[in-house]
């Protein structure tokens, strides 16, 4: 389809047709504007709202459990046991050939320890004997004489020494050589006199006091 643009130019020379024109511009204008007074406010409202951004969620962070701590206890040495014979005599006791038997074998000093010990043993005389190897030698004691004594021990020296009550020098007895004996007690007098007290436990669980000369 061909435009004849002679005829549109001739047409728009007579004024009536120009009046026409220039109506339907202001017209198409008022609409044009119309449109873009709703158009752009709803653009600029929808640009104006700020899109929600969505806050991170907490992470939920587990502590660790903690591990209890295992703490071992070390072992506490075993104080030593002794059996030890004891009698408040000179010459200690007597190994015999048999219980209660009049022949001696040997005499076992004070204070001598014990290892040889046998599994026979025998009541005779309303005594316990126990059969023993002592230095190579088999007999019997009366088991009355011997103690077990737990822990360090010392022994009455070669003169022997007497047996105090307390320190004010009260005398109970006299503690033959060899004699065992656990210290409880160390007081040095006041004074150096040349000996210490000891308080001391016999094997039979009596106390007393000695003193030990340096």
């Amino acid at each position: 389809m061909m435009i004849d643009l002679q005829k549109i130019k001739d047409w728009l020379k007579e004024p009536k047709h120009i009046a026409i024109t220039a109506g339907a511009v202001v017209v198409l204008g008022i609409f044009i504007l119309a449109i873009v007074s709703v158009v752009l406010p709803q653009t600029a409202k929808a640009e104006a709202v700020p899109t929600a951004t969505p806050e991170p969620m907490p992470t939920a962070t587990t502590e660790p459990t903690p591990i209890p701590t295992m703490t071992v206890a070390e072992p506490q040495p075993v104080a030593a046991s002794h059996r030890v014979v004891w009698t408040n005599r000179e010459t200690g006791i007597y190994l015999r050939n048999a219980p209660n038997d009049a022949i001696i074998l040997k005499a076992i000093p004070n204070g001598e320890e014990l290892t040889g010990f046998t599994e026979q043993t025998m009541n005779y005389g309303e005594v316990l004997w126990q059969q023993i190897d002592y230095q190579g030698q088999f007999g019997w004691i009366a088991t009355e004489y011997i103690y077990t004594l737990t822990g360090d021990y010392l022994s009455v020296p070669e003169d022997g020494a007497w047996l105090f009550a307390d320190m004010d020098g009260i005398v109970e007895m006299y503690l033959w050589k060899g004699s065992p004996f656990q210290v409880s007690k160390e007081v040095y007098p006041e004074v150096d006199e040349g000996f210490m007290w000891l308080e001391i436990r016999l094997p039979d669980d009596s106390t007393g006091w000695i003193k030990m000369y340096r």
